[in-house]
């Protein structure tokens, strides 16, 4: 089985529809193909297609029957626009950046709340800056050959050969091997991949689905938190954590830290690799404590999610701590147990903490906040942040 960084790869590649055709109009639609392989070529496709997207296509096989989700490709039509690619990724909560790179009429992109229009060098640009910052690119981008197209995902670039390294989902070689475009791209096979320099992406590139974390690093937004400054910062005096324990997990470090009067009771777990940027943090405690020191329980709760939001998701977790701390009146705590979990982020959190719900999760552009009920004895609330 795939671990969770595979699945998501695999998710982005797959997702987007195959292939990209021209109609009427010129928009480019993902759908058909230069050179079509036998039907046994895509039956044992299907067949290796691992469970979970299998089970994946059928639901949103179901989902797009709807006539309320008619905006949505159909999987088994004429294929997707642009648009409907970059709606894909919404049902997944993800609200990606569309670098557009060849133009469309307003109509074809009215959906896209994150439209950058750019150049193909430009686009070109951004995914080499994304290796840069990150050591990876894992980019959707779709292209088209002046005939056909496709959507590829571009994992990496090697620059001392000037060349992108990227997955095609298509079942036979590439449609970027020389053989299946006009546009005289000549793929080459990279183990289970392919590759094409940066001057033939360049030459068919179309647009590419950007991760709000990565435009973030492209545009120099300083949003990472490290774990020297955090031991410093006002969280880690205000409650004199003490690390209990630390341990190696998959190269990163893991911290294990509690206020010294109630380690039995809470205990924060921080997770951070070499480079020290803590990339999770996790808070668990215990439900009996909760009731016994319920203030103080809404205070450490309240200040874990404003001292490990990111800078530019700050208003959408600020508004979460204001709301858990409003809890210490028993007014406000009343009508928040009457309130329907799905008026608000900060309410599902709320829900989610007091029990009423299981599970909540608040999803931002740079971090995904979960708080729910944990597993184990003794009963305890668990909040963690996921940070990009």
């Amino acid at each position: 089985m795939p671990d969770e960084k595979e699945r998501s790869e695999q998710t982005r590649a797959s997702t987007a529809p195959a292939a990209i055709e021209q109609s009427d109009d010129r928009e480019p639609r993902f759908g058909g193909s230069p050179v079509i392989p036998p039907p046994e070529v895509f039956e044992k496709a299907r067949e290796n297609q691992p469970p979970w997207y299998k089970a994946l296509a059928q639901a949103y096989e179901q989902f797009v029957a709807d006539p309320e989700n008619a905006v949505y490709a159909d999987p088994k039509g004429r294929g997707a626009t642009i648009q409907q690619t970059w709606l894909v990724f919404t049902l997944f909560r993800l609200e990606m950046y569309c670098l557009l790179a060849r133009p469309l009429p307003a109509a074809s992109t009215e959906r896209i709340t994150r439209l950058v229009n750019c150049s193909t060098s430009d686009l070109i640009d951004v995914l080499k800056q994304i290796h840069v910052a990150t050591g990876s690119i894992a980019v959707t981008v779709a292209y088209h050959d002046g005939k056909t197209g496709h959507c590829i995902t571009v994992h990496a670039y090697d620059a001392q050969r000037d060349r992108f390294i990227y997955q095609d989902p298509w079942p036979a070689r590439s449609l970027l091997a020389k053989e299946n475009n006009p546009a005289e791209v000549d793929a080459q096979p990279e183990g289970t991949r392919w590759s094409v320099t940066a001057q033939e992406l360049e030459r068919v590139a179309f647009a590419a689905f950007i991760f709000p974390h990565q435009w973030a690093r492209v545009q120099n937004q300083n949003f990472d938190l490290f774990y020297e400054p955090w031991t410093k910062a006002e969280f880690f005096r205000f409650f004199h954590l003490q690390r209990l324990a630390q341990r190696m997990e998959a190269g990163h470090t893991v911290g294990v830290f509690a206020p010294a009067a109630v380690a039995d009771k809470v205990a924060l777990l921080v997770v951070y690799p070499e480079s020290g940027k803590i990339t999770r943090a996790s808070l668990r405690i215990d439900d009996r404590w909760i009731i016994d020191n319920f203030t103080l329980a809404i205070d450490l709760t309240k200040r874990f999610v404003t001292c490990f939001a990111p800078m530019p998701d700050a208003p959408t977790y600020h508004r979460i701590s204001e709301v858990l701390w409003s809890l210490r009146d028993p007014q406000n705590m009343l009508k928040a147990r009457d309130a329907n979990p799905d008026d608000s982020d900060a309410m599902r959190c709320v829900h989610a903490l007091m029990g009423s719900v299981k599970r909540a999760s608040v999803v931002t552009d740079l971090a995904t906040l979960t708080v729910g009920m944990g597993e184990g004895d003794p009963p305890h609330r668990v909040l963690e942040f996921d940070l990009m």
